[in-house]
């Protein structure tokens, strides 16, 4: 019994986890075993102001590139172009409400009600990360990422989360030809 209460918890649990989507794309004429270095270039979007969220970003890009073999060079054989844009979005509400039926007379009745409603906010946020070619400006390589985000408590739970995305964004990377 323990075991089939602790499978419907994971399961409630996954249901209530933010969703995300994860999708890439690629030039399939690229040359990918000859390249090796890469480079930055400055992010974009409506979200970049949060430099924090840029450099935990960047940090994890940069470990999963290294992990790959991949080294920061200012000549390098790539760019990466980082847009970061998020929302907040409305959908449904939660409310409360009160009435109160009074009898009057053999058949009728008058009745009085009330209710407030908030309406339920959702934040999304979408990455996007470009590997360019820096001569060319061509596009070779491009990870999204969007979804709902879900609110962080702490430092380690925002660098974890930002892990898991770009861990399964950069899973994908190189192309496996």
């Amino acid at each position: 019994m323990r075991r089939v209460l602790f499978v419907v918890f994971l399961a409630l649990a996954g249901c209530a986890a933010p969703r995300y989507d994860i999708d890439f794309d690629y030039d399939t004429a690229e040359n990918w075993a000859a390249l090796k270095t890469y480079d930055w270039q400055p992010p974009t979007g409506n979200a970049v102001q949060d430099e924090l969220l840029v450099k935990r970003i960047r940090s994890t890009v940069d470990a999963g590139l290294q992990k790959r073999g991949f080294t920061q060079s200012p000549n390098p054989d790539f760019l990466i172009a980082m847009q970061l844009s998020g929302k907040t979005a409305y959908g449904g509400s939660t409310g409360v409400g009160v009435s109160v039926g009074i009898p009057v007379g053999r058949a009728g009745r008058v009745s009085v009600g009330g209710g407030k409603s908030k309406p339920i906010e959702v934040k999304e946020g979408q990455i996007v990360l470009d590997f360019v070619d820096p001569k060319s400006k061509s596009l070779l390589w491009r990870a999204t990422g969007a979804g709902s985000a879900k609110p962080a408590h702490s430092p380690e739970e925002q660098q974890e989360r930002i892990d898991q995305i770009i861990g399964e964004m950069l899973a994908g990377f190189p192309p496996k030809k």
